[in-house]
């Protein structure tokens, strides 16, 4: 079994958590949808550093979602028994720094970035209001 796989049931877990918000009345918002879809792409495009560097920015003042969330979901799922790679009390940005040239670390977060994208499909997002 690949670990992402193990990693899902962690992620909708660390999602339902009601201290983030990103789930709300077993939905998920569509601007949370977004910001977690892209996290992988651009992973893949810019880099881990240059991703959580944007991602760490506090919210837009255009939306109510807010994308430093994600990458504390992300601490959440590293924190997990079943994980257990991230144990310490520094946000994810500055133990990234701290073990720039850990690959073990990049690869879980890789992983857990996926197995969130992953567990967000389980969710709807909220059908629009009509006036």
């Amino acid at each position: 079994m690949r670990n992402i796989e193990k990693y899902i049931p962690v992620a909708i877990q660390v999602l339902e958590d009601n201290r983030l918000g990103i789930v709300k009345n077993g939905e998920i918002d569509k601007t949370y949808n977004g910001y977690i879809s892209s996290f992988g792409a651009s992973l893949i495009s810019s880099g881990l550093l240059p991703t959580l560097i944007f991602y760490s920015k506090g919210a837009e003042q255009t939306t109510n979602a807010d994308r430093s969330l994600i990458p504390v979901a992300l601490e959440k799922m590293l924190q997990s028994p079943e994980i257990g790679i991230f144990n310490n009390e520094q946000h994810l940005l500055e133990e990234v720094i701290t073990r720039y040239n850990d690959e073990c670390l990049k690869k879980k977060i890789q992983e857990c970035a996926i197995a969130l994208k992953l567990a967000i499909r389980t969710y709807p997002t909220p059908k629009p209001k009509n006036d």
